[in-house]
């Protein structure tokens, strides 16, 4: 069988390392590279000087013929490169977040299900131990049923927002369209929150501030508190604006009435904590990326059903729709239904 061929939008982290699994794996050949900075053009051409280089993804679209495109650049690009890739008749894999609006989601999804080809939306923390392991474990049933989950994105992005910092990335501090830190980082604990709790959120009422990064046009810090159908709780907590990261509860922690997850291990009353084994595999980019593109190869293949569809990519972007309603409202709000 011939590789899939793929065009790459987006030269940065999550581009190159899709580009980076997929040639590994033997089933993807990259056919091109989009990109609007020269230097991420030319760094990438040396690795696959075969590939047509470009910055017009809909050019390199129509020149290649791609059988997937692989949507990696701004967030708020997302949506309408989707749209255009799959009016191409691409497969997409499209990093999170699926959309920056609601109705850019609903769009999406009605394309897709429209369509015989695949969406995956790229919630790459599935595929990282512990936060994997620990959600599969929870669905499992092995704290019963759950009555608090809470996950935290706790980043320093300075060095990526300032023009002084070591991995500065022009696009998620543009004054036009900055990078929303909850849809853009706050979506790693939201999507592994969804996955692990099989109840819809019904409610979200949200906080934010921007009292730390001067440099950043957008709010730094986000809280939300959800409430779910069943009745169980949650909160997020989503700061670009801390000096270090990593800190506070993790990317996920979970409560139920017959154990707790955190950091990796089960714990139950009178027993001795459970190390959950890392079965994740490697890690490339420091990002749960190589899991998530074999996955997306083996659907292709019919191998296995969609894990992360369009529809279940729109989940998180109604969650953090709600919560910017609700920091408006002064309310809960409810997440729209998609």
């Amino acid at each position: 069988m011939k590789p899939f061929t793929f065009l790459i939008s987006g030269c940065g982290s999550a581009g190159r390392s899709v580009a980076q699994v997929a040639t590994q794996d033997g089933r993807g050949r990259i056919a091109g590279l989009v990109d609007p900075q020269p230097h991420q053009l030319d760094q990438q051409s040396e690795l696959y000087p075969d590939a047509s280089l470009g910055d017009d993804f809909a050019a390199l679209l129509k020149e290649t013929c791609p059988d997937v495109a692989v949507i990696a650049g701004p967030d708020h690009l997302h949506a309408e490169q989707t749209l255009v890739a799959l009016e191409y008749g691409s497969h997409v894999l499209v990093e999170k977040p699926l959309a920056t609006t609601v109705e850019d989601a609903r769009r999406v999804v009605a394309a897709a299900e429209a369509s015989d080809l695949e969406v995956m939306t790229d919630h790459t923390m599935r595929y990282m131990h512990p936060w994997g392991p620990m959600s599969k474990a929870a669905q499992e049933g092995q704290v019963g049923e759950i009555f608090f989950i809470q996950g935290d994105y706790i980043h320093d992005m300075w060095s990526y927002y300032s023009q002084h910092g070591g991995t500065h990335t022009p696009w998620r501090a543009d004054q036009d369209h900055p990078q929303n830190i909850l849809l853009g980082g706050g979506c790693h604990p939201i999507d592994l929150i969804l996955w692990t709790i099989d109840s819809p959120v019904v409610e979200v009422f949200a906080y934010a501030n921007k009292m730390t990064v001067p440099e950043f046009p957008s709010d730094d810090c986000y809280i939300l508190s959800l409430k779910f159908a069943s009745g169980a709780l949650g909160k997020v907590l989503v700061t670009s604006g801390c000096a270090g990261h990593g800190m506070g509860g993790g990317m996920l922690a979970i409560y139920g009435a017959e154990g707790s997850l955190w950091q990796g291990k089960l714990y139950r009353r009178s027993e001795e904590p459970v190390e959950l084994a890392d079965q994740q595999g490697e890690i490339v980019g420091g990002h749960g990326w190589a899991g998530a593109v074999v996955d997306f190869l083996d659907v292709l293949e019919g191998k296995k059903p969609n894990p992360i569809p369009a529809r279940f990519g729109a989940k998180t972007v109604a969650v953090c729709d709600a919560a910017f309603r609700s920091m408006a409202s002064g309310k809960p709000e409810g997440p729209e239904e998609l």
